[in-house]
């Protein structure tokens, strides 16, 4: 008798404990949203709590209505839990997909039928009968299988068989941490069939106690904490090994909340303040924080992170390559980061660029500035033509014509000479020398497109410069007097800095004068904007700087100051 009192007690505390453990982890699981296993073991903690919950009933109030509850409760979950179990099972082992959708309705289906055939009992084929008697400290319950009980346990034992299948493949054909959760969960899995099993023969501890109820602890804790404590991709244990510790380029792990998990010596170096158990947008380097944070929420975008080093001042750039680490539900469980230094090749971008950039402008800078002398040489060749066609020729005209068509010609050879000579050398002036201010003036207005236009030299200077590219700036300077001032005279005056160049047109709209010297900038819709910008490379190149003001009795003003002798 003492001893019914004692396991009576044992039975029902762990019965009852099994009803709350499962409860709660069924609670905790759902609430691990980020993983599909967590959904799938929340419910068959659901269901193992209720069976238990509804053996408590039948131990505790047999002969009641809450012990027919409780027979009720513990058919319908009994049931349940084979389903509950293979869809758990198959989810682990990544067999999941292969199950038809429907089964899981069927099984939910057939659980219900079944426990109403079980309470209702139809011709005593699904129980045997329900024995009450005294059990320690209580009046119990339990139910004697009959034959419908036995084919319910062979639906229970081809799922529960097929699920321990699937387990013992997973264990062959896997490895580490896997292979260690699989042998747990599979002998769990064998321990609560065979209890069953031995339950429903009649094979029982005592006559009143059902054991299948009281291994839910076994089974909650153990296939729990082989799932939690074995965690299917916990970053920082798999991946830090020597080689992660020792590679050159800087890596860092990040787990699924996306906090930093570890990161190598060359991280370290890197980033400034860089800790574990810290969010990526919390990190101390602000900058690297933004961009890791943007780098992870999109890792098939392009990112990269440019950073000063504290004791040169040089500036390194670094590739992100974030890789998703992914357990065998293809579920995202963190993240590889790998900044890869691209320095030297994005200064090689920067360098084609500039080529590019150079190649262009020569380009635009030929086309513009040969069209000066090409365009005066096609209008002494229509003067020469309009000469000699008469019935008398003006052979004078026509002389004088082709003497400023060759004029033209050599111009443009020269400045052939001289764009080659840029494109070459670079664009500074390396051996300047004394250049009369008047003279060049006045050569670079005969091959100029001047229009209609006169010039007016109001003194002279001596200036150290290369005369052929200065020259080149006093044609596209007149040009542009021409083509966008309106201008009929052009005035170029010696100053105590340099030199001046004024003409009495429109004017530049101040607005206009930052920009006015960019390349591809014009104030007319027609202009090329290259002239003055070929202008202000040709007088940076003599070491003088260059800028535009109006004049007080209209039309625009160019300065050129700091200019040597």
């Amino acid at each position: 008798m003492a001893d019914d009192v004692v396991l009576s007690l044992v039975v029902i505390g762990l019965v009852f404990l099994a009803t709350i453990v499962s409860g709660l982890l069924a609670v905790y699981s759902f609430g691990r949203i980020d993983h599909p296993l967590s959904e799938s073991y929340g419910v068959l903690m659901a269901v193992d709590s209720f069976w238990a919950a509804g053996y408590f009933l039948m131990l505790v109030a047999g002969g009641t209505l809450f012990a027919e509850v409780g027979l009720f409760i513990k058919a319908l979950s009994s049931a349940l839990a084979a389903f509950a179990w293979l869809r758990f099972v198959s989810e682990y082992t990544g067999d999941s997909e292969w199950l038809p959708g429907w089964l899981w309705w069927v099984g939910a289906v057939e659980s219900v039928v079944w426990s109403i055939l079980v309470v209702s009992n139809p011709g005593g084929l699904m129980l045997a009968g329900v024995d009450v008697g005294q059990f320690g400290v209580v009046t119990a319950a339990i139910e004697v299988a009959g034959l419908g009980a036995f084919l319910q346990l062979l639906i229970g034992a081809a799922l529960v068989g097929l699920s321990l299948f699937l387990l013992g493949r997973f264990f062959v054909q896997t490895q580490g941490i896997y292979r260690y959760q699989a042998l747990i969960i599979f002998v769990i899995g064998a321990i609560v069939l065979v209890s069953t099993t031995l339950f429903i023969g009649d094979y029982r501890p005592h006559p009143l106690v059902d054991p299948t109820p009281l291994l839910f602890n076994l089974q909650a804790l153990g296939v729990g904490w082989a799932l939690y404590r074995y965690d299917f991709l916990r970053v920082a244990p798999v991946i830090v090994t020597r080689f992660f510790r020792e590679m050159g380029d800087p890596v860092l792990l990040i787990n699924g909340e996306r906090v930093v998990a570890d990161f190598n010596a060359a991280a370290d170096d890197l980033v400034d303040g860089l800790r574990t158990q810290v969010s990526i947008d919390a990190l101390a380097d602000s900058a690297f924080s933004e961009t890791l944070t943007a780098a992870v929420a999109d890792p098939d975008a392009p990112g990269e992170f440019t950073t000063a080093s504290a004791a040169t001042g040089s500036q390194r750039t670094y590739d992100i390559e974030v890789t998703e680490a992914t357990d065998q539900f293809d579920i995202t469980r963190g993240y590889v980061v790998v900044l890869r230094d691209i320095t030297d090749r994005k200064q090689r971008e920067r360098q084609l660029e500039e080529q590019n950039d150079r190649l262009e402008e020569f380009a635009d800078v030929v086309s513009h500035d040969l069209r000066n002398p090409l365009s005066t040489a096609e209008g002494w060749t229509a003067a020469v033509g309009d000469a000699l066609d008469g019935e008398e020729p003006d052979i004078e005209t026509a002389q004088m014509g082709l003497e400023h068509i060759a004029h033209s010609h050599d111009r443009m050879d020269e400045l052939i000479e001289v764009l080659l000579t840029m494109a070459r050398q670079g664009q500074t002036v390396a051996d300047p020398e004394p250049v009369s201010i008047e003279d060049c003036a006045t050569d670079a207005w005969v091959t100029a497109d001047t229009g209609g236009m006169e010039l007016a030299v109001e003194g002279d200077r001596t200036v150290a410069a290369d005369p052929a590219r200065l020259r080149q700036a006093f044609e596209n300077l007149f040009r542009n007097a021409n083509d966008h001032g309106a201008a009929s005279t052009v005035t170029v005056t010696p100053t105590p800095d340099g030199f001046a160049v004024e003409d009495d047109g429109a004017g530049i709209d101040p607005d206009d004068h930052e920009e006015l010297f960019e390349f591809g900038y014009s104030t007319d819709e027609d202009g090329t904007g290259i002239g003055l910008a070929v202008v202000k490379r040709i007088i940076e190149a003599h070491g003088w700087q260059i800028r535009v003001d109006e004049r007080d009795d209209g039309g625009t003003c160019f300065e050129i100051t700091g200019v040597s002798t």
